[in-house]
């Protein structure tokens, strides 16, 4: 799932729950996982690289999507959608946890905590075993995306 996603659905679930921004930011962070859980369309993005190639790749995505998720909250914050600030933690905790993957990318033979936790994260993209192809999972994820912030918006 896109960064955007994962970031507005960390704020709909954190939301109702707290103002403390520890538990806001775990709530984003545990909340990756089950949205990673939901066929997106991004299970095979990017087909085999060399190790530069899938560096560059995944920087080039990654910049594009946090471009995306700034003006998405930019646009949320602005409208009078996001009204706590406080929300940004889970914003942050959702994102995360693509982050952590980092790691393992950049140093394949780094420490083997990181391979475990990219493996791990992976699971959980496949919990389902559906995939629907990047076109299909665009669609999906946009769609995700509006009913999210429908909710966060109390549309």
């Amino acid at each position: 799932m896109f960064l955007t996603v994962h970031a507005v659905a960390g704020e709909v679930l954190a939301e109702s729950l707290t103002n403390n921004p520890w538990w806001v930011f775990v709530v984003g962070f545990i909340s990756h996982f089950f949205v990673d859980a939901l066929p997106h369309g991004d299970e095979d993005l990017g087909g085999p690289m060399t190790h530069p190639q899938v560096i560059r790749f995944l920087l080039a995505i990654t910049l594009f999507d946090i471009s995306i998720m700034i003006i998405t909250q930019y646009i949320l914050w602005r409208f009078g959608v996001v009204t706590n600030a406080v929300l940004f933690a889970a914003v942050f905790g959702a994102m995360l946890p693509d982050g952590l993957q980092v790691p393992d990318i950049v140093f394949p033979a780094g420490p083997r905590i990181f391979r475990w936790y990219r493996r791990a994260h992976e699971r959980f993209h496949n919990a389902l075993g559906i995939h629907l192809g990047i076109k299909k999972g665009l669609i999906f994820q946009a769609l995700t995306l509006a009913i999210l912030i429908a909710v966060l918006a109390n549309i």
